[in-house]
């Protein structure tokens, strides 16, 4: 391990880490995770925020003492964390910031692999990795493989949580921690600044251990609710800030948020349902659709149909929208929504399989107004089977196959660190029910006519993500699918070869680890 010169006025990482009542022995072993950085190149900030317990002031002193690169804050009253966070900020020399709880630790390598992802990146500002918890027993466990920049599950949860490093410029510039999301301050931090920063760089390595002690909301997130009431105020301030039109309530569980969008009213929407099932049930679907909240935005209903099936009569309710029925020389799902999509009208495509058996009333109003979203270009809703378990939540990519990242979850279940139960970025998703933005879907050519099924969502979601669109998977609305098959585990050869050819073919999906 290299040390630079005791006297250099800016290392390039402060660590910063707020104390009260720390336990000695856990404060020392804090500290000495950081001494063992194998990057040297760093100070650590410690505030005493009025600790009562005179042990924990002493081993600070101490650890002071002992090491030039320990800078040591003692507050003459107790402030709470994020004012003594602040207050470590303000008192830190270093070119990033990066946080550490008094009872954590840091594996060796964090600063080190930090450092090379800054360099190696564009502009760097907010560095995250991975993390774990450690048990007060020194066991590791529940690795959190966390996903690459998603901001919509940000929205939902605080998923970067440590190790976070912000470039300390930026930092300066958009304001310390606000005390008026005390419990949620570093959500409402990591918001705010990530709405600002040029680069976001993820590490894809455990490199922070969580302690799990009694009231730690690694153990148990109850313990601290309160932080629950503060996360969805800072969630709703981001909300409003970004200008997206949706109602922040409390998630399926602690710590997590959901977010309801609404459906600006001048939106047009043209329904495009492929006749695939194999036996018929438009009337059903389409009767769901007419009962829609949304139903008066809806300019258009065009079924495809393979050749040969006789649709049958499909009466309407007087003031809804027209069905338009197309043929198509195919019965594969993706091939029909291309040929119904042909001089379609409506701004949004609402795209539904026949195996949808119903919608609920809001489907059309949450799935297309996510669209609404800077970006947003396409996002599917919860796809479970007749029994609740899910179908489909996004599509998880790995080595040659593309899978339904949770299928067989009971429907209302979480998932580890919560993926199953927030809103999300994702490599793919179903066009079994979809909302796609039209000019998007029109620029970037629609449905590849050389691949189907699966490597036809594949390519569409990576067509629309290169041109910088986002593709979501939504917690809501849930509609249930009739379809139970399972698809061949081998995806065909020649579609692999054309979407490895246009878009390579990496062994860890950067969404769905």
């Amino acid at each position: 391990m290299t040390l630079p010169d005791a006297t250099a006025r800016e290392p390039e990482f402060s660590i910063v880490v707020p104390l009260y009542n720390t336990t000695p022995f856990l404060l020392q072993e804090m500290v000495a995770s950081v001494q063992l950085q194998t990057h040297g190149d760093w100070e650590l900030v410690l505030v005493d925020d009025a600790s009562p317990d005179e042990h924990t002031r002493e081993t600070a002193r101490a650890c002071a003492a002992e090491d030039a690169r320990i800078v040591l804050i003692e507050l003459t009253e107790n402030r709470g964390i994020a004012e003594a966070s602040n207050a470590g900020i303000d008192a830190s020399s270093g070119r990033f910031v990066a946080l550490l709880d008094h009872d954590d630790t840091l594996d060796p390598r964090a600063l080190a692999l930090v450092h090379r992802a800054i360099a190696d990146g564009t502009d760097i500002d907010y560095v995250y990795t991975d993390q774990d918890v450690m048990t007060d027993k020194g066991h590791y466990r529940i690795p959190f493989a966390k996903p690459e920049w998603s901001p919509e599950r940000m929205l939902g949860q605080m998923f970067t949580s440590h190790l976070s490093v912000f470039r300390r410029s930026l930092l300066a510039e958009i304001g310390p921690f606000d005390t008026t999301y005390n419990g949620s301050q570093d959500h409402d931090l990591v918001l705010r600044f990530t709405e600002r920063a040029r680069g976001i760089a993820h590490v894809p390595e455990v490199l922070y251990h969580w302690r799990a002690v009694p009231g730690s909301t690694a153990l148990n997130g109850s313990e601290k609710s309160y932080a629950w009431a503060a996360g969805v105020a800072a969630v709703t301030a981001a909300v409003d800030r970004r200008g997206i039109d949706a109602d922040v309530s409390f998630g399926p569980n602690f710590g997590t948020y959901a977010i309801r969008h609404r459906l600006a009213p001048a939106v047009t929407i043209s329904v495009i349902v492929a006749a695939d099932a194999g036996t018929p049930r438009l009337d059903a679907l389409l009767s769901s659709i007419d009962a829609d909240e949304a139903a008066d935005q809806v300019v258009e209903i065009i079924v495809a149909v393979p050749e040969g099936r006789d649709p049958g009569p499909l009466p309407r309710r007087s003031g809804r929208a027209p069905v338009v029925v197309v043929s198509a020389p195919s019965s594969e799902r993706t091939r029909l929504l291309q040929e119904a999509a042909v001089g379609a009208r409506g701004d949004v495509l609402v795209l539904i399989s026949e195996h949808v058996s119903s919608l609920p009333s809001n489907a059309l109003t949450l799935i297309a107004g996510a669209l609404g979203e800077p970006d947003v270009a396409f996002a599917g809703g919860r796809i479970v089977f007749p029994d609740h378990t899910v179908k489909h939540a996004g599509y998880r990519r790995s080595r040659n196959h593309l899978r339904d990242a949770f299928r067989g979850w009971p429907a209302g279940a979480d998932s580890t660190y919560g993926a199953l139960t927030v809103n999300r970025e994702v490599t793919a998703i179903s066009s079994e029910f979809a909302a796609i933005d039209r000019s998007a879907f029109e620029s970037v050519g629609g449905f590849s006519p050389s691949l189907d099924g699966y490597c036809a969502e594949l390519d569409l979601s990576s067509k629309l993500r290169s041109h910088r669109h986002r593709v979501l998977t939504l917690c809501e609305p849930v509609v249930v699918s009739d379809d139970t098959s399972i698809p061949v585990d081998e995806l065909p050869k020649a579609q692999v070869k054309t979407i490895s050819r246009r878009w390579g073919w990496k062994g860890v999906d950067p969404f769905t680890p």
